[in-house]
């Protein structure tokens, strides 16, 4: 709109005579109606007023051209509002600069010619045309003078200019004040001192135009004294962009440092797994290849330091601070070397990779050929177990790293402090992970708790399962039906529940470890609050003996009055630690509470009760294809978000 009102502006005269010539042309866009109608009335587009007299339409069986009454700009229409216009083109308030174009420029340029009135004399530019565009003649140089107001000139400087038609600006007369038609300048500063704008108005016949440094000398009268951006206010001035927003002047903006990191040359992140299927949807897991091993003298990790911030700077050269990276430690754990300026961390024997508590530890590995059974006994091993067959009933499997079985597990008991992997299925075990991750075909009848994902490619029926981070079942039948689901952030299964309504109990948006340390936090803190009212009920009364008969009160009751006394103070801090605990807790929870998520990607029927932080919603109908999520004190039931993507997958890690 502003390029178009610049425009418009070039058409005043020192006159006010009204031409009345007029043309009615038809075309498909307005803007093919004032080419034409330029051409015929031999006029500049700058020059021209128009009216639509029939909007045209296009459609896809129909197309009706529009038919616009085009005539010579009125003198004292010059400065008419654009708002308007805008009104005629039929695009309301929304036009923009660059929008314009499609409107009032050809398909060949035509010359240009460009008058600036400066101090130092009035300057004359005559640009060539482009493509098949018409070149400049004499008439449209001598009434873009006349425009401007420009009475004194030279005219075979004005010829040659022309003849050149070279793009510079050419002096062709001598500057004559005129100082309240000159064009001036409105400075806007941003609150955060960041970032100065300008606003153009343009000048009346014979008045000044604006050069860079203007703009500049109005900047510095409003306190600025960097980031002047002169390029641009060179070029916005000479693009006539008058009543418009332009940024002159912008503040280096300060350059925050990188936090250290770990780049870790290892999986040491097991949290998606890719099951390969067949035609008919069977899950095969020969080609899981879930163990990571190394060598001695691999490179398990590098630590990528933090980077120092830079400060920055506002248009005012006031400092803006920046903040430095802080840093990370990179942690050793067994079976490695940490190198001496603690930027590396090397394998020290062969092995395999064990990620638990933020270290990065290499475990040799026991391996049973067969069943762990009569023959093997209970295993605990501080490392990585391998078993080829099955866990039997009533045997035991405990290790440091992380289980491998490959096949079943029975009622058995396996405890690890990495991942458990059982290629076969999990029938009526109680499984343990307090570091890792569960991979199994399909779990039943079982009780399991792991730290952070479960991922199961058949389903989960009627077992008690607990997850620090999410349970996935992403088999193409997959399916958790019965029992109870524990996960702190996402529950997925391709069907949850059964047409049979079997109940299913899904929690999510709750640790299930940070609720049984607040469970049993909050056991203690209201216990300690009723040994300490006992303690201080017992106290009031020695004190009120002690007040009543001070003679007979012995030194062993004074002896007892103050490790009552001791014993109160004891309970009261007490009491204010397991307070604060529980706040912290509950504060954390409510974190976890909103990144919660259940989602059926396929169905979800009734029988079905999901919890998400402290809202329940038990399902009576069923739904295909949704997600569940938390929504201001209620489970809300939406369209089925898609599980996030890896780029890493098992296959990739071999």
């Amino acid at each position: 709109m502003d390029r178009l009102k610049a425009l418009l502006q070039e058409t005043e005269k020192a006159n006010t005579e009204i031409v009345t010539d007029r043309v009615e042309v038809i075309g498909l866009t307005i803007a093919s109606c004032l080419n034409r109608a330029a051409e015929y009335l031999q006029a500049d587009l700058s020059q021209l007023d128009y009216e639509i007299v029939e909007k045209g339409k296009k459609s896809l069986l129909n197309t009706t051209p529009y038919r616009v009454q085009v005539s010579h700009l009125p003198e004292q229409n010059a400065f008419a509002d654009l708002e308007e216009l805008s009104l005629k083109l039929g695009v309301g308030d929304r036009l923009m600069s660059d929008e314009l174009d499609q409107y009032v420029t050809p398909k060949h340029m035509d010359g240009r010619v460009l008058v600036r009135n400066y101090r130092t004399g009035v300057f004359l530019t005559v640009f060539p045309p482009l493509g098949d565009g018409k070149p400049v003649d004499m008439n449209q140089v001598m009434h873009r003078i006349q425009q401007a107001g420009i009475m004194n000139f030279d005219q075979p400087k004005i010829e040659s200019v022309l003849k050149e038609a070279s793009g510079d600006a050419i002096k062709i007369a001598n500057y004559v004040p005129r100082p309240d038609h000159d064009s001036s300048v409105k400075v806007d500063i941003t609150p955060d001192e960041m970032k100065g704008y300008i606003k153009v108005t343009p000048p009346k016949s014979g008045g000044r135009h604006l050069e860079v440094v203007d703009v500049v000398t109005a900047l510095k009268a409003h306190g600025v004294v960097l980031g002047f951006k002169e390029d641009d206010i060179h070029q916005a001035l000479l693009d006539d962009r008058y009543m418009q927003e332009i940024l002159a002047a912008e503040g280096v903006a300060a350059a925050h440092g990188q936090d250290a990191r770990i780049d870790y040359k290892v999986n040491v992140k097991k949290d998606t797994v890719n099951f390969e299927e067949d035609s008919k949807g069977r899950v095969d897991f020969k080609e899981m290849n879930l163990v990571e091993n190394v060598v001695v003298g691999q490179v398990l990790a590098e630590k990528i330091p933090a980077t120092m911030g830079k400060a920055g700077r506002t248009i005012f050269n006031r400092i803006v601070e920046a903040r430095n990276g802080k840093d990370v430690e990179l942690r050793q754990g067994r079976g490695t070397i940490l190198s001496e300026d603690g930027m590396k961390l090397i394998a020290e024997i062969n092995g395999q990779v064990v990620f638990s508590s933020g270290r990065i530890a290499v475990e040799p590995v026991y391996r049973v050929v067969g069943d762990v059974g009569p023959k093997t006994g209970n295993i605990m091993f501080l490392g990585s177990v391998v078993i080829g067959g099955s866990v039997l009933d009533g045997f035991e499997v405990k290790a440091a790293g992380n289980v491998e079985i490959g096949g079943t597990v029975q009622k058995a008991k396996i405890e690890a402090e990495g991942d458990i992997i059982v290629r076969g299925g999990v029938q009526g075990a109680e499984m343990e992970s307090t570091g890792g991750s569960l991979f199994a075909k399909f779990v039943q009848n079982a009780e399991i708790q792991v730290a952070t994902d479960i991922t199961v490619g058949e389903g989960i029926l009627h077992s008690k399962v607990e997850a620090g981070n999410i349970i996935h079942c992403n088999g193409r039948r997959a399916q958790i039906v019965g029992g109870s689901i524990r996960a702190t952030k996402e529950v997925r299964a391709r069907m949850l529940g059964s047409q049979a309504y079997t109940p299913t109990e899904i929690v999510v948006g709750t640790d299930p470890r940070v609720l049984a340390q607040f469970e049993e936090l909050s056991g203690i803190h209201k216990e300690t609050e009723e040994k300490l009212g006992k303690t201080k009920k017992t106290l009031a009364t020695l004190n009120a003996r002690k007040e009543a008969d001070p003679d007979g009160f012995g030194e062993d009751q004074q002896q007892t009055l103050e490790k009552t006394e001791h014993t109160v103070e004891k309970l009261e801090s007490k009491l204010a630690e397991s307070g604060e605990e529980l706040q912290k807790l509950e504060e954390y929870m409510n974190e976890l509470g909103s990144e919660g998520k259940v989602h059926a990607e396929r169905e979800m029927f009734p029988g079905v009760v999901v919890t998400i932080k402290d809202a329940n919603q038990n399902i009576s109908d069923t739904y295909n294809a949704v997600s569940m999520s938390y929504d201001n004190a209620y489970v809300k039931i939406g369209k089925l978000e898609k599980a996030e993507s890896n780029d890493r997958s098992w296959r990739n890690r071999r």
